[in-house]
């Protein structure tokens, strides 16, 4: 890895450049072509394509980064970035369409685009039928090639690694084993990172049911579903556990125990666990965007009641009793045109029938 070439990329960046090769190679494999003009994952954001000719990664030339992750930097004789003619799009990610080269590599590999008939096998036929005794002028008419092209590869001044099986699975191993020592060269980053991506695009809030589409892996910058925030602008308020799917049914139903249910206008205190000479209230409810395992409880209840919000902060009216659980009195002072709900639309704690709510969302699952 040519260290001098990352000297310039914040520690965040490096982690993120390593991730992409991971998980581009996980969509699509090591022979196709990594466009990122069709690409619209997140993780690829720090790739833009204004550039005519070439990828770029944070403002700067892409290709001889991917390079370097391959293992491979330049010499003098071989100083230009050569494009195979693998894929056709200036765009590819993939490390294993480029090499250091020379301007002659450049055409060759040009000319082979334009020309289907050009490739590895026919090229090892060619020189195989030179060694046999065949003339390249002979060869040129029987395959109709230009002389000059055909002389060039039996005299292996083109394509001189063509044949070599050990090329790519070089490749292979210096950006499995150059990205595993980048992510491993900065823990914390590379935790942020998990968190940011995997989280967003892999899990689900609460509210997610199975074999359902809304509420999973649409999260915003604070963790928070946008599913969700949609339907608390839109007034949501209910402390019902059959909104949930059956995974979450004793947890939900686990926590709403713990609290003093009165009237709509009234404070519903928590009568749970505390900590801190009982400051703080404590509430078991685990969540993919904190490291703890426990929140306070008027985060739980808005959680649970009007939508999951993520790491925004929730906070109760100033007249209220402490930790009140209300999802009436609870607001995020963060949003502006969030209003608190007019009424709370249901109260429900069980399941009429649990065993056969269960059933039917078994076999709905494996219906999917």
């Amino acid at each position: 890895m040519d260290t001098f070439l990352y000297k310039e990329l914040t520690a965040s960046d490096k982690v993120i450049f390593a991730k992409a090769f991971q998980i581009a190679l996980q969509i699509w494999g090591k022979d196709d072509c990594w466009c990122m003009k069709k690409s619209s994952n997140s993780i690829f954001k720090g790739f833009t394509t204004g550039k005519e000719k070439f990828l770029t990664y944070r403002g700067k030339d892409a290709r001889p980064l991917m390079l370097s992750i391959a293992g491979y930097s330049s010499d003098p004789c071989k100083n230009v970035i050569v494009k195979r003619s693998t894929c056709k799009s200036p765009y590819c990610l993939n490390p294993s369409h480029y090499y250091w080269g020379t301007r002659a590599d450049v055409a060759i590999e040009n000319k082979m685009k334009g020309k289907k008939s050009l490739n590895k096998e026919l090229i090892i036929k060619l020189r195989q039928e030179k060694t046999q005794g065949i003339s390249s002028l002979q060869i040129s008419k029987n395959y109709r090639m230009p002389y000059h092209t055909v002389r060039r590869i039996c005299n292996n001044e083109i394509y001189e690694s063509v044949e070599s099986t050990t090329e790519n699975k070089l490749i292979w191993q210096n950006v499995e084993s150059i990205c595993a020592k980048l992510i491993l060269d900065y823990p914390e980053e590379a935790k942020n990172f998990n968190l940011k991506y995997y989280v967003t695009k892999e899990l689900e809030c609460p509210w997610h049911q199975k074999s359902t589409k809304p509420h999973k892996g649409n999260f915003g910058l604070m963790g928070e579903c946008l599913d969700c925030m949609k339907e608390i602008k839109n007034g949501r308020a209910t402390v019902d556990v059959r909104n949930f799917d059956f995974r979450w049914y004793w947890q939900v139903k686990s926590f709403w125990d713990k609290v003093d249910i009165k009237g709509d206008d009234e404070c519903w205190p928590w009568r749970g666990p505390t900590k801190k000479n009982g400051s703080e209230s404590v509430a078991y409810f685990p969540s993919p965007f904190h490291a703890s395992n426990t929140q306070s409880a008027p985060r739980v209840a808005f959680w649970l009641s009007r939508g999951y919000t993520g790491k925004y902060r929730v906070f109760t009216k100033k007249t209220c009793k402490p930790f009140c659980c209300n999802p009436r009195h609870l607001t995020i002072k963060d949003l502006k045109d969030y209003d608190p709900p007019q009424k709370i639309q249901c109260i429900k704690l069980t399941h009429d029938d649990i065993i056969k709510h269960y059933k039917e969302r078994e076999g709905n699952t494996q219906k999917e």
